[in-house]
């Protein structure tokens, strides 16, 4: 009676178990597709469902299946994206071709459930790997578009935790009652325990990738608002350390004429900023992928220093065309993990998209700024940059000048050998004002033969000295046009100044002008400033 009264026991402790344990896994499972579905939502990008199961073989999508991977790694179980007609946005347990080819989810009975009540659970025996799977289902909204998150669990676990708890059961009942009953209670406790533990696991990964997702984005946001290249690398210098904390890299962008590249900035003290290298030296640009230097192995020839040879270098590729490359230094004790990789080759990504488009708009504003013929400054640059030589003029209290210039008979060199002959004379008198002029010196083109240097923080006797010298080596230049002699090239130039002739550009012009003018009348290859002017007015009267 006693051994019946205690196999009867055992069958209802165990019946009781296995119940208990089947809610617990049932649990544990909705509860890690709710993860994956929080994680999913929060993910960037535009996942909307294509009409057809093999559009999920657009670009968008690679972002989903990469992440939803690394997901699955963690908790170890399969995870499934499903739109709400039953296309597979992602599985990661299937291969690329087989994902394209996937049958509808739509009448899956756990996806059904989802979409009616909010989850859904199912237990199904997969024909492949001959394993019964607990599958559990919940829906997500993304931008207004409903999915199913999907996480498949092997129950061979539950099945082996249900055996051992049989065997128990049939040990525990010849020692009596209370060991079994104190044996369930342990049990009940222990999987309490580690459902709590995985779950709060989940979760701090969850929030750690959730964290770094949204400072990639910042740091995207932050550098398609900057003005300049130099911004860009201060923006990558002060939030590459909290992306990757303790790495120690720098950036090196190809100059203008693509023959080197150079370090325009740094974090960590490995490289030293202003080195440059030869495109050669690199092999991820050579490979056009990321590429690790490390002992024993391939090393890029720029990393001459032995310190810096545990490197990795990410090529900065726009449009096809190369940027720059990012360097990392990683330390022999502790290589890059994956997740590291994946956030430096999104750095990458951005900064190359950012690189390329500040390039371009540098150039668009130098086409903007700049005389085509002879590469001076043109009369949209003076006009912008007025302001700040007012602004400067008023805070060093000192004037600056306008000194108008216009080449003497420049239509005979037009008529006698040609427009490019005359654009030759253009392009001589551009170079040697290059020559003259300083860094608070600025010569423009302002059309034609017309020209205007401003000049600030110099007294009037200097601004004269600088318009006569600048006069004589015109005067003293030979020009030679295809072996010819254009003979003697002369300018005349009226010089106005602010504040005295006026606070607006207009106004200065103007004033020059009449000045350039007076010095034509007065027989041409001469400056013109307001003393002759008014010696010129007295003489009149006189006369």
């Amino acid at each position: 009676m006693m051994l019946a009264c205690i196999l009867m026991f055992s069958l209802f402790i165990d019946q009781t178990m296995s119940d208990y344990m089947r809610e617990h896994e049932e649990e544990m499972a909705l509860q890690e597709a709710k993860v994956v579905a929080r994680f999913v939502s929060l993910l960037p990008g535009d996942f909307s469902p294509p009409p057809q199961q093999i559009g999920v073989k657009s670009e968008r999508f690679a972002a989903l299946h990469r992440e939803i991977g690394l997901m699955a790694a963690t908790i170890g179980a399969r995870i499934t994206i499903i739109a709400r007609n039953g296309l597979v946005l992602g599985d990661t347990d299937m291969s690329y071709g087989q994902l394209l080819h996937a049958a509808n989810h739509a009448k899956r009975p756990e996806v059904i459930q989802a979409l009616e009540h909010g989850f859904g659970l199912s237990e199904r025996r997969s024909a492949t790997l001959d394993i019964n799977f607990l599958y559990s289902a919940v829906p997500l909204e993304r931008n207004g578009i409903q999915m199913i998150a999907r996480v498949a669990l092997p129950l061979k676990h539950f099945y082996q935790q249900q055996n051992n708890l049989r065997e128990i059961l049939v040990i525990g009942a010849a020692f009596g009652m209370l060991f079994i009953i104190a044996i369930t209670f342990w049990l009940g406790r222990a999987l309490a325990k580690s459902i709590q533990s995985r779950e709060e696991r989940l979760d701090s990964q969850v929030r750690e990738r959730t964290s770094t997702l949204s400072a990639l984005q910042e740091l995207g946001s932050l550098l398609a608002i900057c003005n300049n290249l130099p911004e860009a690398g201060e923006i990558l210098e002060s939030h590459l350390p909290q992306l990757l904390p303790g790495v120690s890299g720098a950036l090196a962008l190809m100059n203008n004429s693509r023959n080197l590249l150079v370090v325009s900035h740094e974090w960590g003290g490995t490289w030293k900023k202003g080195e440059f290298k030869s495109p050669d030296s690199c092999w991820s640009l050579r490979k056009n992928i990321v590429h690790h230097s490390r002992k024993n192995e391939l090393i890029c020839k720029h990393l001459k220093d032995k310190g810096k040879i545990n490197a990795v270098c990410i090529p900065l590729m726009a449009q096809g065309e190369v940027v720059g490359v990012i360097h990392l230094k990683e330390t022999p004790k502790r290589p890059f993990t994956d997740m590291e990789l994946d956030i430096a080759k999104s750095i990458g990504k951005e900064t190359a998209i950012a690189v390329s488009n500040l390039k371009l708009r540098e150039t668009l504003e130098q086409q903007a700024l700049l005389d085509p013929l002879t590469r001076l400054y043109n009369r949209r640059y003076l006009e912008e940059r007025f302001d700040s030589f007012i602004a400067s003029a008023d805070r060093e209290e000192m004037p600056f000048w306008l000194l108008m210039i216009d080449v003497d008979h420049f239509k005979k060199y037009n008529d006698q050998f040609g427009h490019d002959a005359g654009d030759f004379v253009l392009t001589q008198l551009a170079k040697l004002f290059h020559q003259h002029t300083s860094a608070t010196h600025t010569a423009c083109r302002l059309g034609g033969e017309e020209f205007a240097i401003l000049m600030s923080g110099i007294p009037h006797e200097e601004a004269m000295a600088f318009s006569e010298a600048l006069r004589l080596s015109v005067e003293n230049l030979p020009f030679m046009f295809e072996g010819r002699p254009l003979g003697e090239v002369t300018i005349s130039a009226g010089l106005a100044s602010y504040p005295q002739d006026g606070d607006r550009l207009s106004s200065l012009l103007k004033t020059g002008d009449e000045r350039l003018y007076v010095a034509k009348h007065r027989g041409r290859n001469q400056i013109c400033d307001a003393a002759l002017v008014e010696m010129n007015r007295k003489k009149d009267a006189t006369d």
